[in-house]
């Protein structure tokens, strides 16, 4: 036992005020969460494409690209002129005027106006800005203070915030999930620190539930009413430690989860054998199947990306009014694709995903309205969800990563039925568990000064 107070105390010196930070960025972000442009917004701020003026071939733009292996291949208008972003393998990206104009430089896509270059800033720190960096930054100086962020690459604005969400997120999301950007642009030096801060922190939770349950039980047998033999601020740290603990631990092993990537759970990721066979052909072939003609009778449209499913090519057309395939994506094509990718697997059935499905519509996102669900006939359950406008797939869920989704969005968001659908009702009960989490926390900061004041 003398052991197990050691451990406790100095994890309780070296945690308590990650442990307040955390519940007290908690409730800060219930209201403000880390900035996102759309994917409407970042249409929005896409000019139409003028279809008309393309003179460049979907085979002779990727010819150009060079990028490695085709992931993906997009058409959009950049600096008025319709471009192709050839996305690649290795996340680099490449562009190729789609007109006989010059080549792309950072000038044909950045005004005098604008901040930059820079590789990094707080709001476009994450892995999936990598492909798109250098950034440049654009102050419009509304009442909102909104400064957008452009790809010097491909001068589509990837990122939006307010001054608003950058100073509350100061408060939330950064602390909240340890987020400088020093820190987070290491992408994997930001994954050991946070996984092991949080595993320390579930350790130090369990410890001083097993020393709090022996305290109570030491109490009791020594006839007093009390039910804490501590005084002063180690009363309340016992008292609210017993009411608090098992929520403290389930939302710090929750949080420790949302660093699991793969170490216990699976990942919802396809991998690349799986991608490349659902498609059938590759991009570099459905490009060269693609004319200009084709592509000239698009009107309207803001993006064309060209994708593959079952080696039938598939176009996406993205439009103020939505999205649309050409051709509409059939059951029969899925099922051959899903043959193709999963041989030997049984499909069970192929259907359309309800809007309020618990494992897809959450509170930290969901897949878009009408996305297919193919099960298959497996000890492991496996659901594939394809975009019903590009036949790309979504992700891959199974058992393993439906356990996941309890373990994590349920006990960490309390994303469960009935209760995160109703505001007024989850908000109420977030605030009493946060505050309630952070009053521990505060007793444990007290206690640590305290004991190394002395």
């Amino acid at each position: 036992m003398r052991y197990l107070v050691t451990i406790h105390r100095w994890l309780g010196i070296g945690l308590c005020l990650f442990f307040a930070m955390w519940f007290a960025s908690g409730l800060v972000m219930m209201y403000v969460p880390f900035p996102a442009l759309p994917e409407s917004g970042r249409l929005a701020y896409l000019e139409p494409i003028d279809t008309t003026a393309i003179r460049v071939s979907p085979a002779a733009a990727v010819a150009q690209c060079e990028p490695g292996d085709l992931a993906g291949l997009r058409l959009l208008s950049v600096d008025r002129r319709p471009a192709y972003v050839c996305h690649s393998t290795n996340a680099s990206v490449a562009v190729v005027f789609a007109d006989d104009g010059p080549a792309l430089s950072s000038d044909n896509v950045v005004e005098p106006e604008f901040h930059g270059p820079f590789a990094y800033d707080q709001w476009v720190v994450h892995q999936r800005f990598d492909p798109y960096r250098p950034f440049y930054r654009h102050d419009l100086k509304d009442d909102a203070d909104t400064q957008l962020y452009v790809s010097g690459l491909t001068g589509e604005v990837l990122q939006r915030t307010t001054s608003r969400q950058r100073y509350w997120n100061y408060l939330g999301a950064v602390v909240h999930w340890i987020y400088p950007t020093v820190l987070r642009k290491n992408w994997a030096l930001w994954d050991q620190t946070v996984w092991w801060l949080s595993l320390a922190g579930m350790v130090g939770v369990l410890i001083g539930i097993t020393l709090g349950v022996k305290a109570l039980m030491r109490a009791r047998k020594s006839g007093r009413a009390a039910i804490s033999p501590y005084r002063a601020w180690m009363r309340w740290h016992h008292v609210i430690g017993l009411v608090s603990g098992l929520f403290v631990l389930s939302w710090i092993f929750s949080g420790w989860l949302s660093m699991d990537h793969g170490r216990l759970f699976s990942v919802p990721n396809p991998t690349p054998e799986q991608i490349a066979a659902f498609r059938g052909s590759s991009l570099t072939g459905i490009a060269a199947e693609t004319s200009i003609a084709d592509l000239q009778a698009i009107a309207g449209a803001r993006e064309i990306s060209f994708h593959a499913l079952a080696n039938q090519a598939i176009v996406s057309i993205k439009r103020d009014a939505g999205r649309i395939a050409q051709p509409p994506i059939s059951e029969a094509l899925l099922r051959e694709a899903t043959r193709f990718a999963w041989p030997g697997y049984e499909i069970v059935s192929v259907s359309v995903v309800a809007q309020d499905d618990v494992y897809t519509s959450l509170r930290e996102g969901s897949l878009p309205e009408g996305t297919f669900r193919i099960s298959l006939a497996d000890e492991s359950d496996p659901w594939i969800h394809v975009d019903p406008v590009n036949g790309e797939i979504l992700s891959v869920i199974d058992r393993s990563r439906r356990a996941y989704r309890w373990l994590y969005n349920g006990l960490h968001s309390l994303d469960f039925p009935g209760l995160v659908d109703n505001r007024p009702l989850w908000i109420v009960v977030m605030t009493i568990l946060l505050a309630t989490g952070l009053a521990f926390s505060m007793t444990g900061v007290v206690i640590s000064a305290r004991y190394l004041l002395r």
